[in-house]
């Protein structure tokens, strides 16, 4: 089976629940208040919640970071959920990071110290200047040729694990969010 369910966790310790596909790893479905099992298998269950993608998304600081862990194998990534909007922003994709660390290089802003994203030079993906040496983050998923020849390769890592981290910049992560997933 393709669609199985997934948790949303937040904070404040409530859950809300969404369809995931393990076709495209992603969720695939607005949330949901509650779930029900039948046959040893988890469901959300009602009417999904409301959403408003209509609306601007709110402020950064207002944007609320969760995990999300779909069954069946409980892999689990970071995302943001904006409360105006009442949606789960993104990464809605759970191998979102990966694609973060293929495109993009990790480097240090030159005025604010932060840690931004980039793909120009000396530029962060929110415009801000950024420093010309990266930081170790890009992964460019180098499968070709035996494994003693391959180069080193930093470990994944997930930035939105980060959001409340005080030298990530939310706004570069965000703007990562209209890369294709």
């Amino acid at each position: 089976m393709g669609t199985w369910m997934a948790t949303i966790r937040f904070p404040d310790g409530t859950e809300r629940y969404a369809r995931y596909s393990t076709v495209v790893a992603a969720l695939a479905s607005d949330l949901y208040q509650a779930f029900h099992v039948e046959h040893h298998r988890a469901e959300p269950t009602g009417e999904p919640l409301p959403t408003f993608p209509e609306r601007p998304h709110a402020p950064i600081d207002e944007l609320i970071p969760v995990v999300i862990s779909p069954a069946p194998d409980d892999c689990r990534w970071h995302a943001v959920y904006c409360p105006r909007q009442q949606r789960v922003l993104g990464p809605v994709v759970s191998y979102h990071f990966r694609n973060l660390q293929g495109h993009n290089e990790l480097t240090r802003g030159s005025v604010d110290g932060r840690r931004h994203l980039s793909q120009v030079h000396g530029r962060g993906l929110c415009g801000a200047p950024v420093l010309d040496t990266p930081l170790p983050y890009r992964n460019l998923c180098s499968f070709w040729g035996p494994a003693e020849e391959r180069p080193e390769e930093p470990p994944d890592q997930d930035l939105f694990a980060e959001w409340d981290s005080p030298d990530i910049c939310r706004e570069c992560l965000l703007r990562a969010l209209d890369q294709r997933e």
